[in-house]
C-alpha cells in the first residue's frame, strides 16, 4: 500500500482584495502553462517554468477558495489540493505519495512563490506616454508544437524535461554551451536519444502570425518595438536565421547575447539604456510571472499574457498598458 503524506504552503499577500480576481483571470499563476479555466469539472495538464508537470481536475470554485486534484502520471491517484486566498495565499495538499512528496512540494512552492511575487508587484504610474514596446517570444509570439513534451520524455526519459530546462537556464545568459550538457543528460538516461533530436524538437516552433501583425501595427504608429527573449544560443540562432524574427522588430534582445537573462532587472536596464528610453516609458508583455515582476522592478510597465488567449488576449494586454490598437 502506498504511503501518503500532506503539506501546507503559505505566502503573505499585500493586496488580498484583488488577488482572487487576478488568479481567476490568470490561472497560470497557480498551475503554469496549460492552466485550465477555473470551472468545476475542467480537466487539465500543466507544466511549470521549471519543467515539472502534472494533471488533474478542477473540483470546486468559490470566492477565495479553489479545490482541485493534481498528480503525476505514475501516481496511484491524484492528490487533493485546496487553495485559500485571503491575507495569505495558502496551498493545502493531501494524499501525496510519500515517494513523490519532495518533488511535489518543490513544484508547488515554486509556483506559489512566483504567484505571490507577481500579486505583490505593481506597475509604475502612467504619467508619461509609452515610447517603446517589448515582446517576449515564447508563450506570446510563438509556442512549441503540440506533442513536444512527449517527445522530450521519449528522447530522454521521465526526468529529462526538468533536467533539460535546468541545463538551459545555465546557458541563457551566454555563459554555457547547451550541447555538452544535453549530451551528458542523454548518456545518463540510456534512452538512445541524441542532442540533435532534442534540439530539433526544441526548434519546432509555431509562430503566431496574428500576434506579429500587432507588432507591425505598433511599429506603424511610430513606436520603438523590440523583441525581449530568453534564449540559449542554438534556439536563438534558429529564431533569427530560420524563422526571421529580427525583421519584425526595430531591435531584438536575446539573453545569450546580452549577458543578462530575465527576470533580472539588469536585463531590462540594459535594454532601456540601449534604446535611450526611460524605463517608465517602456511597455512589456510576457507570459512568465517572474519576468513581469523583474520588469516592474526595473521600472517598466508590464502585463502578464495568458498564452491560451492568443492574439486577441495580447491586444487586451497591450491596451491595459495604455496602447491603442
Amino acid at each position: 500500500m502506498t504511503r501518503m503524506t500532506a503539506f501546507t504552503l503559505t505566502e503573505r499577500l499585500r493586496s488580498p482584495e484583488t488577488a482572487w480576481a487576478e488568479l481567476t483571470q490568470h490561472p497560470e499563476l497557480l498551475f503554469g502553462h496549460g492552466a485550465p479555466d477555473l470551472v468545476p469539472g475542467r480537466s487539465y495538464a500543466a507544466i511549470s517554468l521549471r519543467g515539472s508537470s502534472g494533471s488533474g481536475t478542477i473540483d470546486d470554485v468559490q470566492p477565495g477558495r479553489l479545490e482541485f486534484t493534481w498528480g503525476g502520471a505514475d501516481w496511484p491517484q491524484p492528490g487533493r489540493f485546496v487553495v485559500f486566498v485571503g491575507p495569505e495565499l495558502v496551498i493545502d495538499a493531501r494524499a501525496i505519495p510519500d515517494t513523490d512528496a519532495r518533488a511535489a512540494r518543490q513544484h508547488w512552492q515554486h509556483l506559489l512563490t512566483a504567484a505571490t511575487n507577481y500579486l505583490n508587484s505593481a506597475n509604475p504610474p502612467e504619467d508619461t506616454p509609452v515610447a517603446a514596446v517589448l515582446f517576449d517570444a515564447d508563450g506570446v509570439l510563438q509556442v512549441p508544437r503540440p506533442g513536444w513534451l512527449d517527445d522530450f520524455v521519449r528522447l530522454g526519459g521521465p526526468n529529462f524535461v526538468v533536467d533539460a530546462f535546468t541545463a538551459e537556464v545555465q546557458c541563457l545568459a551566454g555563459q554555457g554551451d547547451l550541447r555538452p550538457l544535453l549530451a551528458e543528460l542523454l548518456e545518463r538516461s540510456g534512452t538512445g536519444g541524441t542532442v540533435d533530436e532534442v534540439l530539433t524538437v526544441w526548434h519546432d516552433i509555431v509562430v503566431n502570425d496574428e500576434a506579429l501583425a500587432l507588432v507591425a501595427r505598433l511599429r506603424r504608429q511610430g513606436l520603438i518595438v523590440g523583441l525581449a527573449t530568453n534564449q540559449q544560443s542554438y534556439r536563438g540562432t534558429h529564431m533569427r536565421e530560420v524563422l526571421g524574427f529580427d525583421e519584425h522588430f526595430d531591435q531584438a534582445f536575446y539573453s545569450y547575447e546580452m549577458g543578462h537573462a530575465k527576470p533580472s532587472p539588469a536585463y531590462f536596464e540594459h535594454i532601456a539604456a540601449t534604446l535611450h528610453v526611460p524605463p517608465e516609458q517602456i511597455a512589456f508583455v510576457d507570459d512568465a510571472p517572474p519576468n513581469v515582476v523583474g520588469a516592474r522592478a526595473a521600472g517598466l510597465r508590464a502585463a502578464l499574457h495568458r498564452t491560451s488567449t492568443g492574439a486577441a488576449g495580447l491586444a487586451d494586454d497591450l491596451r491595459s498598458l495604455g496602447l491603442f490598437l
